[in-house]
């Protein structure tokens, strides 16, 4: 995937990181929410705001299923282990 490098304002750092922390979502995913938002070049205010919302909505959604994801993996690795453990233990009784 292609990548920037963007350099930031403290502050600007600051406040998005704030967001992102409220969102529950990592500063690049609202870097590039906001982005896009730009490139599509809303101009109804409303819009925007509804939009927004609706991205932000997303991009949480987003961050809590790879979260979720992320958890079903290590139940999944712990479940396997368990049964080599098991395994193992049937084969020693035997």
């Amino acid at each position: 995937m292609p990548t920037i490098h963007l350099s930031l304002p403290e502050w600007m750092y600051d406040e998005l990181k704030r967001k992102a922390e409220e969102l529950g979502i990592q500063m690049t995913d609202l870097a590039k929410m906001y982005i896009k938002d730009g490139v599509e070049g809303n101009t109804k205010q409303e819009s925007n705001e509804d939009k927004g919302k609706y991205e932000e909505s997303i991009a949480f959604l987003e961050a809590k299923v790879a979260q979720l994801d992320a958890i079903v993996y290590e139940l999944l690795k712990k479940m396997q282990m368990m049964e080599e453990d098991k395994e193992d233990v049937e084969m020693i009784d035997k």
